[in-house]
C-alpha cells in the first residue's frame, strides 16, 4: 500500500478507532467497578496519521490493515500486582483476545533481567457485541490493552515511553544505575502487593473479632471503621458513607486525648438508646459525627478541656448531645463549643495573616 492509499485508508479507519477507544474505555471502567477492582486510571489513545505512516515504513508492513493491531489502545493502571491478573481475566472474558499478538513483558524477561514490565493484549469486541447498534462499524477492529501497576507505569514512563534521557544506549555506569533503580521499583511493587494482602487478612480477622465481641484491641483506622460499621449495621443506624477516610487518624487522636485507646473503651461510651433518640430526631451522621457524639455525651467537659477542636458547631449539630444533657448544662455546652470554634477560627486567621506578611517581606 503506497503512502497516498495508506493515508486515505487511515482517514476512513481512524475515526472508527476513536469511537472504538471511547466504547472500550467505558466497558472496562464498568467492568472494574462492578467487580470491585480499585484502579488508578483507564485511559485511551488513537495513533495519528503521521506516526502510523512512520511505523508502516519502519516495519515494512505490506498489509497494514491486518498487521496494524494498535491503532487504538487502552491502558489500565491498577495499584497492586495481584490486580493485574484479575484485570487480565476480566479482559479475556469480555473481549476476543488475539493470543498470537498479545504478550506479557514481565514473563519475557530473563531471570537475570530487570526492565520494562507490562501486560499487553490485542483484542476485538468479539461476537457478543456483534450486531449491537452502538458498535456498528466496529466489528473486527483490533485494539491494544496495556495493564500495569502504578510503579510499572512509573518505570515505563520514566525509562521507556517518554523520557528521552533514558532512551537508547546509555553509558554502562548510567545503564547499571538505571537497572538497579528499576529493581528497587520491582521489589517495592511486590512489597506493596504483599502488604495489601496482609491488610486484607487483618480486616477479615478484625471483622471476626468485632462480630464475636472481642474488642480488646488498640484502635487504628481499620478496626475503628469496622467496629462502627458493624455497630451501625447490626442496629439499623443509617450511617452516612464516606469515600475518603483520611480524617480517621485525626479522630483516633481525639479519642486518645479523650482517654479512649481500645475498642472496648469506645464501646463503653455508647448510650444504649443512642439509635432510638437519633431516629426520633431524624439525625444521620458519618463515622466522625457518631464517634464525637459518643465522646460528648459521655463527658463534653473532658472533651472541651483535652481535645483541640477541629470542627465547628452549626445549627442542628448539637441536637442529640443536648438531648442527653441536664437542662442546666445545655447553655454552657453551646457556649463552650461556639466560643472554641470562634477561637480556633481566629487563631487560624492570625496564622494565615502572619504567613502572608512573611511571604510579602
Amino acid at each position: 500500500m503506497n503512502s497516498i492509499k495508506l493515508k486515505e485508508w487511515l482517514g476512513e479507519t481512524l475515526p472508527k478507532h476513536e469511537l472504538l477507544a471511547r466504547s472500550v474505555s467505558s466497558i472496562v471502567e464498568n467492568l472494574l467497578k462492578s467487580n470491585s477492582v480499585d484502579y488508578l486510571a483507564v485511559t485511551s489513545r488513537v495513533k495519528d496519521v503521521e506516526s502510523v505512516v512512520k511505523k508502516v515504513k519502519r516495519k515494512g508492513y505490506k498489509d497494514p490493515a491486518s498487521q496494524l493491531t494498535d491503532l487504538s489502545g487502552i491502558r489500565v493502571i491498577v495499584f497492586f500486582e495481584s490486580q493485574v491478573e484479575k484485570v487480565s481475566n476480566l479482559i479475556s472474558d469480555a473481549f476476543n483476545v488475539d493470543l498470537k499478538n498479545s504478550s506479557n513483558k514481565d514473563a519475557s524477561l530473563l531471570v537475570n533481567q530487570i526492565g520494562y514490565r507490562s501486560l499487553h493484549f490485542v483484542c476485538d469486541l468479539g461476537s457478543k457485541r456483534r450486531g449491537l447498534p452502538e458498535y456498528e462499524g466496529l466489528d473486527g477492529l483490533k485494539f491494544e490493552f496495556q495493564v500495569r501497576t502504578v510503579l510499572q507505569h512509573a518505570w515505563a514512563e520514566l525509562a521507556h515511553d517518554r523520557n528521552y534521557k533514558f532512551s537508547g544506549k546509555l553509558p554502562k555506569a548510567a545503564e547499571r544505575k538505571l537497572y538497579l533503580y528499576a529493581g528497587m521499583l520491582e521489589i517495592a511493587d511486590r512489597g506493596f502487593d504483599e502488604l495489601s494482602s496482609e491488610i486484607d487478612t487483618y480486616i477479615q480477622d478484625v471483622q471476626r473479632e468485632v462480630t464475636a465481641g472481642d474488642l480488646n484491641m488498640e484502635i487504628n483506622s481499620i478496626n475503628l471503621l469496622e467496629f462502627v460499621e458493624d455497630w451501625s449495621r447490626t442496629r439499623g443506624f443509617p450511617l452516612e458513607h464516606l469515600e475518603l477516610k483520611d480524617g480517621l487518624g485525626d479522630l483516633i487522636e481525639e479519642l486518645r486525648l479523650f482517654g479512649v485507646v481500645t475498642l472496648a473503651e469506645l464501646n463503653e461510651l455508647i448510650p444504649d438508646d443512642y439509635v432510638k433518640r437519633s431516629k426520633n430526631a431524624g439525625v444521620t451522621t458519618t463515622i466522625y459525627g457518631v464517634v464525637r457524639d459518643w465522646m460528648l455525651i459521655s463527658d463534653w467537659q473532658r472533651y472541651r478541656d483535652n481535645v483541640p477542636l477541629r470542627w465547628a458547631l452549626t445549627l442542628g449539630d448539637d441536637v442529640i448531645v443536648i438531648d442527653y444533657l441536664p437542662a442546666a448544662e445545655r447553655a454552657a455546652f453551646i457556649s463552650a463549643f461556639q466560643d472554641t470554634a470562634e477561637e480556633e477560627s481566629d487563631e487560624s486567621d492570625e496564622v494565615d495573616e502572619e504567613c502572608l506578611e512573611e511571604a510579602s517581606q
